[in-house]
């Protein structure tokens, strides 16, 4: 055995620096030699597994450390492990090695970094909820024009209420003596089936008159039905036909005498 020895870099190794701490052992006949586990406390770190190499006779078992203060720091190293061929294992004695680093900061005067008296209190902000007030009463004078200018600009349109639509009179006297029967009876139906879809929606003014009549029995049964059946059947029969024998104006007045006595309101 030769004992522990120092790998340094040039000149006096400083804080975080590379050691590596050697020891040499003569190698025993028919057994291995292995670095046994090094765990160094405090200010010195071992910075990766250890290093085996046989030279000649004797075996080198080497560490790599570092120091992280400066001075010196002794240290106690394990010593090696001695494996014979039947898996028994022996330890060589540990070994104390003093490792010695320099320090990395540059050199200053004597109280440098002495500390400094305490600086005068800084005198911090008023708080107070002014500001904010009074940003809350310009948003309010600010927003709240604009929120009824909008409101009575996205209110929605007056509906007209659903009824029968106020019919023109017309010159239906006129138009007969002009020779113009069927506009007369045109006008007729338009203003019996107009008032019927106005107080029986389901009754619209474009179903045929069975349809309609079908649809009166089942909402409106106590309405004149075959009075009523007659006059429009009568009236389409009217607006197909030819010849002067139609009473166009007679129908007309049917048609707005029987509308006077249907129930659910008076007609327009």
């Amino acid at each position: 055995m030769i004992g522990w020895a120092l790998l340094l870099q040039v000149g006096l190794p400083t804080v975080g620096d590379t050691i590596w701490v050697r020891r040499l052992v003569a190698a025993p006949p028919g057994r291995a030699v292995r670095a046994a586990e090094w765990a160094p406390t405090d200010a010195v770190e071992v910075l990766g597994r250890p290093r085996v190499v046989v030279r000649g006779d004797s075996v080198e078992v080497a560490y790599p450390v570092t120091v992280w203060a400066p001075g010196a720091h002794v240290v106690r190293v394990p010593g090696p492990l001695v494996v014979g061929a039947d898996g028994r294992v022996d330890s060589l004695p540990p070994a104390t090695v003093t490792l010695t680093a320099g320090t990395v900061l540059p050199a200053r005067p004597p109280d440098s970094l002495a500390p400094q008296p305490a600086s005068a209190p800084i005198a911090t902000h008023e708080r107070t909820p002014r500001p904010l007030v009074a940003l809350l009463a310009l948003a309010l004078v600010l927003l709240l024009p604009a929120q009824l200018w909008w409101r009575r600009r996205s209110r929605p349109a007056a509906i007209a209420p659903v009824g029968p639509q106020q019919l023109p009179n017309l010159p239906v006297e006129r138009w007969a003596e002009a020779g113009e029967p069927r506009a007369v009876v045109g006008a007729a139906v338009a203003r019996l089936r107009e008032v019927i879809a106005a107080r029986v929606p389901e009754a619209r003014a474009e179903l045929d008159t069975d349809a309609c009549l079908a649809v009166l029995v089942q909402v409106r049964p106590e309405w004149p039905l075959v009075e009523l059946g007659d006059l429009l059947r009568a009236l389409d029969e009217a607006r197909f036909a030819h010849g002067p024998d139609v009473d166009a104006l007679g129908m007309h007045r049917w048609a707005s005498e029987l509308v006077e006595r249907l129930p659910g309101g008076r007609a327009a």
